[in-house]
């Protein structure tokens, strides 16, 4: 860009850096009126305020020549960084400037030269204007598309796992039950252990049983035949429903119905 603004009676060339409009110590000191290093020096004493690529961006001298210098000098050091200011950097590294004539410059150079985009916004043609509208519009569009993109995404998923749900129970019953206690499981987390009972308990609310009792029988029965300890130890409330095929139709039933609460 080789456009030029007057600053304080001073010629600025216009430089953009990432769609934002920047100036270099030089400029600084040269619209301020100051010695040659003191925008410099009072970055660089300051320095841990400033944020990069907010503040300020840093470039290489070869860099900043391709951009900004048409006929760049000869010789020295491509790699030397240069340092580039945003407003927000520019007005942090002026506050210690409180002449008349820094206030002066400040607001040339916020107004003339940093603000400019509203500026440039009213000067579009309707045409323009008309053409960043349908722009954006096409970008609305896009991620309204992809939003419900996602929708029916997990609608099928959600499809798919209601599916999994109702799914019949046949022939490996114990199985089946505890490959849906997994799915709840992983939903739920440790939450699993008090759905599990809530589960129990709606079993005994709806086929007018109680688990408890008849596990305890079970027990007192096997003990009675000469089972071990451990065989008494191990069973458990699965048992008494497994070995009752309507308690398992109900349990079945209950089961997929928290499945689908929690898992769909």
């Amino acid at each position: 860009m080789n456009d030029i603004i007057k600053i304080n009676n001073h010629d600025i060339l216009i430089k953009e850096y990432k769609g934002q409009r920047v100036v270099t110590f030089k400029d600084i000191d040269v619209v301020h009126g100051r010695p040659e290093g003191t925008a410099k020096r009072n970055f660089n004493d300051n320095k841990k305020h400033f944020i990069e690529g907010e503040d300020f961006f840093t470039i290489s001298y070869s860099e900043f020549c391709t951009e900004y210098v048409p006929n760049p000098p000869k010789g020295g050091n491509p790699n030397i960084p240069v340092n580039l200011m945003t407003e927000s950097g520019y007005l942090m590294l002026v506050k210690s400037f409180t002449d008349d004539l820094a206030w002066k410059v400040q607001r040339q150079l916020v107004s003339s030269y940093f603000r400019v985009r509203q500026l440039v916004d009213e000067r579009l043609s309707p045409e323009t204007k008309m053409l960043f509208q349908m722009i954006n519009q096409i970008a609305t569009t896009e991620l309204q598309a992809k939003e419900a993109k996602e929708l029916a995404q997990k609608a099928i998923v959600t499809t798919e796992n209601i599916k999994d749900a109702v799914k019949p129970i046949l022939d490996n019953w114990r199985e089946e039950i505890n490959i849906k206690f997994n799915r709840i499981q992983k939903s739920c987390g440790t939450e699993f252990n008090v759905l599990r009972n809530e589960m129990y308990s709606e079993l005994e609310r709806r086929a007018g049983c109680d688990l408890g009792t008849r596990l305890r029988n079970k027990k007192q029965r096997m003990s009675d035949s000469g089972c071990t300890k451990t065989e008494i130890k191990n069973t458990n409330r699965m048992d008494i429903i497994d070995e009752d095929k309507k308690l398992r139709e109900i349990f079945s039933k209950i089961v997929s119905e928290y499945e689908i609460k929690y898992c769909a």
